[in-house]
């Protein structure tokens, strides 16, 4: 049982403690803005999300150890040690929507949470501890007698980054071969995304080797340093291009000169491409790609892309979107749907936002949607 420790301590917020606070700050609000946000690319959103909200707290807790105000609210210590175990999943996860934007969250998945969920039961018995009983396990490693938990976990936890720093490396590599050849700007930005957290992450790994190993380490250089990567994340987000029907395809003849496929196939595969866009209208899923689609098809995908490019010379998101289109106006045209706005609209077709239905239905009718509303309301009224 741990005795009493006579320490003289004042709660102070160095000029070190208070970077930090901003960027947990910073993080929190990137969070928010990320879960209002329409995108593509939901379940990317939803993981960066939760990565800067993880940083947050674990940010938010180191600041709290060592301002000392810890020892004015005790209830609040070791609340963000579970989620340094999430660090390492969520990024690893976040990294390959990245790279497969059509690989959705499996229930497989959940198994990268082990480790969080097995620190946070461990620490259930000091939860439920009494704030004089916190207070005097928390004077101990005030003055640096760390208990057992303490290296254990850091251990844990860097033994655990490390494993998922090689995966997000081996992703990487995949990746980098993937996209070689292409010249998308999205490929592009995403592939300098990649390489940008996988540098920052080693190197925090590296920080926190160093911390570990010399206690006289400033303990918020760490936690500065992911406050950083917060900013970091947030710029690289907006910075990133999202795929339109704008961007330049390379000639379909000359793409496909090397092709195996058959015309006599393509055929086929046209006629049941058309067949399932009828019956199922899959183009009403925001988040439906390539990958998807050839799927629900049984189709290999660079199959499916050269059909629709060849056969019909148009490129998928071009495809998909004069379906869009042709649903949406016939929504426009009906009064049942006249209670519906433009935004509600262009979300039962499948667009994610109201700024791309108009430039998408702009350019295949030479009119935005409210114009084409209100231009059909002006000659039914004649």
């Amino acid at each position: 049982m741990l005795e009493s420790v006579d320490v003289n301590i004042t709660p102070a917020l160095s000029f070190l403690a208070i970077l930090n606070l901003l960027g947990a700050v910073q993080g929190l609000l990137l969070s928010l803005a990320l879960l209002s946000v329409r995108s593509a690319n939901k379940t990317g959103n939803r993981l960066l999300a939760a990565i800067t909200f993880t940083i947050s707290i674990v940010v938010s807790g180191a600041v709290l150890l060592t301002s000392n105000y810890v020892f004015i609210f005790p209830h609040l210590s070791r609340l963000h040690h579970p989620f340094v175990f999430l660090a390492g999943p969520l990024l690893f996860l976040y990294i390959r929507t990245l790279t497969s934007p059509e690989k959705k969250l499996e229930k497989t998945d959940l198994l990268h949470f082990i480790p969080f969920a097995l620190c946070l039961v461990f620490l259930l018995p000091y939860y439920f501890q009494s704030g004089a009983s916190k207070t005097r396990i928390l004077s101990f490693e005030y003055i640096g007698q760390f208990d057992q938990w303490y290296y254990v976990r850091s251990a844990l936890f860097i033994i655990q980054f490390l494993v998922y720093l090689v995966l997000i490396a081996l992703t990487l590599m995949k990746y980098s071969r993937e996209v070689k050849d292409k010249k998308s700007a999205r490929d592009k930005a995403v592939l300098f995304e990649i390489r940008f957290f996988v540098i920052a992450t080693a190197i925090l790994w590296v920080a926190i080797i160093l911390r570990f190993a010399i206690q006289s380490t400033p303990n918020l250089l760490v936690p500065l340093g992911a406050s950083i990567l917060i900013y970091a994340m947030g710029y690289l987000r907006m910075r990133r291009p999202h795929l339109t029907e704008s961007e330049q395809e390379q000639p379909f003849v000359k793409r496909y000169e090397k092709s195996q496929l058959p015309p006599e196939r393509s055929e086929r595969y046209l006629n049941k491409l058309l067949q399932l866009m009828e019956s199922e209208q899959p183009f009403t899923d925001g988040d439906l790609t390539i990958q998807r689609l050839a799927e629900m098809l049984s189709i290999p995908a660079p199959h499916l892309s050269q059909t629709i490019n060849e056969r019909l010379g148009k490129s998928f998101p071009d495809f998909i979107n004069s379906y869009r289109v042709e649903k949406a106006k016939k929504k426009l045209l009906d009064p049942a749907f006249k209670h519906l706005s433009i935004l509600g609209i262009a979300e039962e077709v499948g667009f994610n936002s109201k700024s791309s239905f108009n430039a998408v239905f702009k350019k295949h009718t030479g009119m935005t949607p409210s114009e084409f509303r209100n231009d059909l309301s002006g000659n039914n009224e004649q």
